[in-house]
């Protein structure tokens, strides 16, 4: 089958990993050469650079099977060109859904010409995470040279744009994402702001990161919702492609002094922090609340991406999907071994049920489909175990 990916995205890139790890092949559609820079090289993935009319995109598809479109989900011009070519030489569409995040008490906008006016009837600095090319609606803004800073992607292209419009370069930020809490404060103290304007991003794009910044400084939020489709998950898109999982091989790993991660502090985090430390690991737990095993590093708060620093494993223990899937993509992208609580899609390594005894190890894992199985056998090796330190 010949499968074309319109990518660009964080989702796109770990779709594309998934399948290079699965050894199939694809082809990814990036736009520009900054979205080719950030797409890591993967065998059997092969990456087409630039921007293509519907009328390209069909030339480009012919002899394709199925084309994913993980495009941003504000891309609405795009998708609807690499829907139109999909048609045309019929081919499968698929589009692929970023979750989305719950925000409140945030002014909800349709677009950003209705932001721009908006802002028109209020005081005080805007910061602007809405990327560069609506930026020409926020000229609408009264004195807009003055009030905006634009975060805008550090590409010549984006730089070229603020500069046409008019938006001195003392006020131009050109970084990349994804961004923490605290460098959102910091641009939000640096630019004097009193408004926020952003897209719902989701958790992928730093929205929970930018919403977190904005209550701290006292920061009223302006969010563009989001245009409505339909289309699947991540998780969907990978159940569909990829090819049910093996059986994990069974390796047995030192991680004596190993800086280990869990995040999250219920009943499965505690636990899981708890046989790690068994282990001799050195265990951080990152949760605002909970009770880590003695002997971990309680970091008292939500999830930052900087937490996976130096870190050896990770595992996803929190009661938030989103969070869960960010910290997969992340240790993918990082090539950080990560056990997710709620998805053993993704999992780099499984979690084991452990068993100890008579100077034995047993670690127990299952192909998903019968956990009480695993309990079962788990306690009956545990049996056996204790059969043989009394023999």
């Amino acid at each position: 089958m010949k499968l074309v990916i319109f990518a660009g995205t964080s989702e796109g890139r770990t779709l594309c990993t998934r399948l290079s790890q699965a050894g199939m092949q694809a082809t990814v559609c990036v736009a520009t050469e900054y979205g080719k820079e950030v797409m890591p090289e993967l065998p059997g993935i092969t990456v087409h650079t630039g921007r293509m009319t519907a009328e390209e995109m069909a030339d480009f598809l012919r002899e394709t099977q199925l084309v994913v479109d993980a495009t941003h989900p504000y891309a609405v011009e795009v998708s609807k060109n690499i829907r139109q070519a999909c048609e045309t030489v019929n081919c499968r569409y698929i589009r692929l859904l970023r979750p989305k995040t719950q925000a409140e008490h945030v002014v909800h906008v349709a677009s950003a010409a209705e932001a721009a006016a908006y802002l028109a009837h209020t005081e005080g600095n805007v910061l602007l995470t809405v990327g560069s090319k609506e930026l020409h609606c926020f000229t609408a803004v009264p004195d807009y040279a003055e009030r905006l800073w634009p975060r805008v992607l550090p590409a010549a292209a984006s730089m070229e744009i603020c500069q046409k419009l008019g938006f001195p370069a003392a006020h131009t930020i050109l970084m990349q994402g994804p961004f923490s809490e605290e460098l959102n404060i910091a641009l939000l103290h640096t630019c004097g702001a009193k408004w926020l304007v952003t897209k719902d991003t989701g958790v992928a794009g730093g929205l929970p990161e930018k919403l977190a910044a904005a209550k701290r400084c006292g920061c009223q939020v302006i969010l563009i919702d989001r245009p409505r489709e339909d289309g699947m998950t991540p998780e969907e898109v990978h159940r569909l492609l990829l090819p049910r999982r093996p059986l994990r091989f069974p390796l047995f790993v030192d991680l004596t002094g190993r800086q280990c991660l869990v995040v999250g502090c219920g009943k499965i985090g505690a636990h899981r922090a708890e046989v790690l430390l068994r282990y001799g690991a050195k265990v951080t737990v990152v949760s605002p609340e909970g009770e880590p095993p003695e002997g971990a590093e309680w970091v008292k708060r939500a999830f930052r991406p900087e937490d996976l620093d130096g870190k050896f494993l990770v595992t996803a223990a929190t009661d938030n999907r989103q969070v869960n899937h960010t910290i997969y993509e992340r240790c993918v992208q990082q090539n950080i071994w990560v056990s997710t609580a709620d998805n053993r899609e993704e999992c780099t390594f499984f979690f084991p049920a452990v068993r100890t005894g008579a100077g034995l190890s047993v670690g127990l894992v299952s192909d998903g489909s019968d956990h009480k199985k695993t309990a079962r056998a788990a306690r009956a090796i545990e049996a056996v175990l204790q059969e043989e330190e009394t023999t």
